[in-house]
């Protein structure tokens, strides 16, 4: 993928929460729309029926032409936070992402894929972007349903993101004395073994163009943006002119795509 892309491409886009497709990739969507590509989102754990709404009102600020949701609920961050957790609207939407085998999460989302038949397909980082468990779990269970549709011609991206950010948001985890290696409801989720064992991106999107309409799309998450880690608190109160230095260029790795394939060419 390059700053040129195929024009009307099918994109399907997997997230783990309501407010990932935007906070996460909603200037990449944008772009991609900008460009003639369709774009499709599915949520696999969206939160109760005031979320969902949000995030098909977001979606159509970013111009997605579809959104499909799972009703799997929400992982806390850490093993201690589970008790907040059973408190939360949507604690009779179990089980929890994380916990749920990848197969079965694999499964569903090959459905999905299947139906769909995107061109292109794209999810989370293998290491959960700033170290959410379900984030990662996406990832995994994403990339084994694309693999297992048995689509040669799918190309399957994960979101990257530049080291010194995400080596940041971990140093400021473990300063409010939190474990990066034990995380997750079960602490099973390891982000730091996830980040090490992780490649660095291999395409880079300029995105900046497309940073108010983010920031449009952003608004209906208010809630979710004041309960974020403290990096996205920061960055959604800064002017869009210093936001391009963090979030003007989207990052991709290539995790699957037909042998051969020329992605200086495009999308």
């Amino acid at each position: 993928m390059s700053r040129q892309m195929r024009s009307g491409q099918r994109v399907m886009m997997v997230f783990a929460h309501a407010d990932d497709e935007t906070l996460l990739a909603g200037a990449l969507i944008a772009k991609l729309v900008s460009d003639g590509h369709d774009v499709k989102v599915l949520c696999l754990a969206p939160g109760d029926d005031d979320r969902i709404r949000r995030l098909r009102r977001a979606c159509v600020d970013l111009g997605v032409s579809a959104v499909e949701t799972l009703r799997f609920s929400e992982s806390p961050m850490w093993p201690d936070d589970a008790d907040e957790t059973r408190k939360l609207p949507t604690k009779h939407l179990s089980p929890q992402l994380s916990l749920v085998p990848i197969t079965e999460l694999a499964y569903k989302v090959a459905g999905r894929i299947s139906e769909h038949a995107p061109d292109v397909v794209v999810t989370h980082s293998s290491y959960g972007d700033y170290g959410n468990c379900d984030h990662a779990a996406t990832f995994c269970a994403t990339k084994l349903a694309t693999e297992s549709v048995g689509d040669e011609a799918i190309r399957f991206y994960s979101l990257g993101w530049a080291r010194w950010m995400v080596g940041g948001n971990a140093r400021l985890m473990r300063l409010s004395g939190r474990s990066i290696r034990r995380m997750g409801p079960d602490g099973s989720f390891d982000m730091w073994l996830a980040l090490i064992r992780s490649k660095s991106p291999s395409i880079t999107i300029d995105v900046s163009a497309e940073l108010g309409v983010r920031r449009k799309a952003s608004r209906w998450y208010g809630a979710e943006i004041a309960k974020g880690p403290l990096p996205m608190r920061l960055l959604e109160r800064v002017p869009l002119i210093l936001q391009r230095s963090f979030l003007g260029k989207a990052r991709l790795r290539v995790e699957m795509a037909p042998e051969g394939f020329d992605h200086m060419a495009g999308l």
